[in-house]
């Protein structure tokens, strides 16, 4: 499965350490939270010296809003990729959602320090933190909308598109049914959690009767 947080385009030695650090930070918040981790912590556990870290990243917050902004982009673009698989493969349209709900989830299951971050701790990280959290739940409800948009032109029998306000709400519950499994220590088994999350969006976008 792939990884959430990968290097980039800097210099092979730069982006090894640049992982290397938002790594760091995630491992330690996931051992005891945003709050208590210093930067002595990240550079520890990232076996680079704080200047290393201070070179990088200007202070804990930055690291963490890299972190989060990467591992978005990565769970984002899986999902696109899983809905064009499925797209091509001719699947049903609830089959297309469910292989998107699946990748998204076994994903972050993969990567459970990086899911901790993404879930929890970004939330205890001041207002700039909150503000791309913010961000990052208008990226989700603006695909889920395009993809319903998509499903109700294919399917107009089946599918009907969904209002903003709808869709954020399902994204909220979505939340929160990850967020428990997360904190009860169980992330790596979030693909569990597959049928009922495929449910919700089928129950969604379902054209009524």
């Amino acid at each position: 499965m792939e990884a959430l947080v990968t290097p980039e385009d800097l210099t092979e030695d730069d982006a090894q350490r640049r992982v290397r650090i938002l790594l760091a930070l995630a491992t330690c918040m996931a051992a005891k939270g945003y709050r208590a981790t210093t930067i002595s912590d990240i550079a520890r556990e990232g076996r680079v010296s704080k200047t290393i870290v201070y070179a990088h990243f200007r202070d804990k917050e930055h690291c963490l809003l890299e972190l989060y902004t990467r591992a978005t982009d990565k769970m984002l673009a899986t999902v696109h990729a899983a809905q064009e698989r499925g797209a091509a493969a001719g699947l049903a349209w609830p089959d297309r959602l469910r292989t998107a709900v699946r990748a998204y989830l076994e994903v972050l299951a993969a990567n459970p320090e990086v899911a901790w971050a993404a879930l929890v701790e970004v939330q205890a990280a001041g207002r700039p933190a909150l503000a791309l959290r913010r961000q990052v739940i208008d990226r989700y409800v603006e695909l889920i909308c395009a993809v319903a948009t998509e499903l109700a032109e294919r399917h107009p029998e089946e599918v009907r598109p969904v209002g903003r306000a709808l869709v954020l709400a399902a994204v909220g519950g979505l939340n929160e049914l990850m967020l428990a499994r997360v904190e009860r220590g169980e992330v790596t088994s979030l693909a569990e959690d597959t049928d009922v999350a495929t449910e919700v969006l089928v129950q969604l976008v379902a054209r009524r009767s």
